[in-house]
């Protein structure tokens, strides 16, 4: 008991660590590119390619973006490397201790596996390492160079081939975190391999009086516009155990693949509104999208009232409290409950406490949508909740959730 304790704590701290590395570095991210849009090139200042004055905390700020000459070697030099570094350990970290730890049977929906838990570990890892390899190849290659948009086709097809391999060898929760962690990896890869080093490249080629090499940062800089397009989606990743009806859906790839739609097109908004660019055509590819992937998802996880045998009418005779209580004690209050007695849980999730006739009617809408609408619970079906018993519990619903 102690051990899992200190895992527990072990987990929220590297929550904490991870959240504020990302602040730290996509934060710096979303601010260079704020930047880049609100930089206005100065009148009589050689090597300034645009300045911007910015005010904070009482005080007042100049930032300028400049174009260095040879032999000019600027120092210090500050970088944002670390902070992508921190953030890619501590998100791994928060996979082994969450997914991995416990042998991976929280990787799999076990009424639907396809791979055993070891193998689903083992696709996990394997998958972050070759996304990143095949990624990074195609972009370096002469080709992405000479047709970007095709390459960009490319690299979209791939992605959605990630998305529904995991989807369909993963639970839905599990799924969608790894979907995440694969685009953060490129987007890490990008950093470390890739940006950084034509930065560096830069200052080593000022200070020995050479020019810099303009097609290896024309390649930095298309990596760091995949990053910021990447961002909005990674992060959704992040959050998205808070939606079951999205990672839960039975065609959760295709929410997925709209919900990675809708984060780029939402991005790629925020910069034409940081311009400033009026509305017009310029706003149309990137509206758009957003509009018509918003759309579809509303549409596609609304949940459907049943219309089978199993369907609740008015003249259906209610199901007995007696007998929803029996199938919540069994599936539900061993994580649900003042005192869970299932391993890692330290207290109730979310709060919810169905462990007395009280709660169990106060949440009864909360129960219908996560074990009937989106069947998000229990996660992965692990107490094998039968379709039956998901039946009886929404016909209760249906005729008016009331205790015996």
């Amino acid at each position: 008991m102690l051990t899992q304790n200190l895992v527990d704590w072990f987990i929220v701290v590297l929550r904490w660590a991870h959240i504020v590395a990302i602040l730290g570095w996509v934060g710096a991210s979303l601010y260079f590119m704020w930047l880049d849009s609100k930089l206005r090139k100065p009148a009589n200042a050689p090597g300034v390619l645009g300045e911007a004055w910015m005010g904070h905390g009482g005080g007042f700020y100049i930032v300028q973006k400049r174009q260095i000459s040879p032999g000019e070697v600027p120092s210090p030099v500050y970088w944002f490397r670390n902070e992508a570094a921190i953030t890619w350990v501590t998100g791994f970290l928060l996979l082994v201790f969450v997914y991995y730890w416990g042998g991976g049977v929280d990787l799999i929906d076990s009424d639907n596996a396809l791979v055993s838990p070891g193998m689903a570990i083992a696709i996990a890892i394997g998958l972050l390492a070759v996304s990143w390899v095949v990624y990074d190849t195609l972009w370096a290659s002469k080709f992405a160079a000479e047709k970007p948009a095709v390459a960009t086709i490319v690299s979209a097809i791939l992605l959605l081939v990630v998305v529904y391999a995991m989807c369909r060898l993963f639970s839905g929760r599990a799924a969608y975190i790894h979907i995440g962690a694969v685009m953060g990896t490129n987007m890490v890869g990008n950093v470390w391999r890739r940006i950084i080093p034509a930065q560096e490249q830069a200052v080593a080629a000022t200070s020995a009086g050479r020019e810099r090499d303009m097609a290896m940062a024309l390649r930095a800089r298309r990596r760091a516009q995949h990053n910021t397009y990447l961002t909005l989606p990674v992060i959704f990743t992040m959050i998205a155990a808070h939606a079951p009806s999205t990672y839960s859906h039975g065609y959760n790839w295709v929410v997925m693949a709209l919900l990675i739609v809708a984060g780029i097109a939402a991005r790629h908004v925020m910069i034409l509104f940081d311009r400033r660019l009026p509305v017009g055509s310029a706003w149309l590819p990137a509206a758009a999208p957003l509009v018509m992937a918003v759309i579809a998802l509303s549409v596609l996880t609304t949940p459907q009232l049943s219309t089978g045998p199993n369907a609740a009418t008015g003249s259906e005779r209610p199901v007995s409290f007696t007998v929803v209580r029996g199938i919540v004690a069994l599936r539900c209050v061993n994580c649900h409950a003042q005192r869970p007695v299932e391993p890692g849980i330290a207290a109730a999730p979310g709060g919810v406490r169905l462990d007395s006739p009280g709660e169990i009617v106060r949440h009864a809408a909360k129960i219908n949508a996560t074990t009937i609408a989106t069947r998000a619970m229990p996660p992965g079906n692990f107490t094998k909740m039968t379709d039956e018993e998901r039946a009886l519990i929404g016909r209760w619903v249906a005729t008016g959730a009331h205790a015996d």
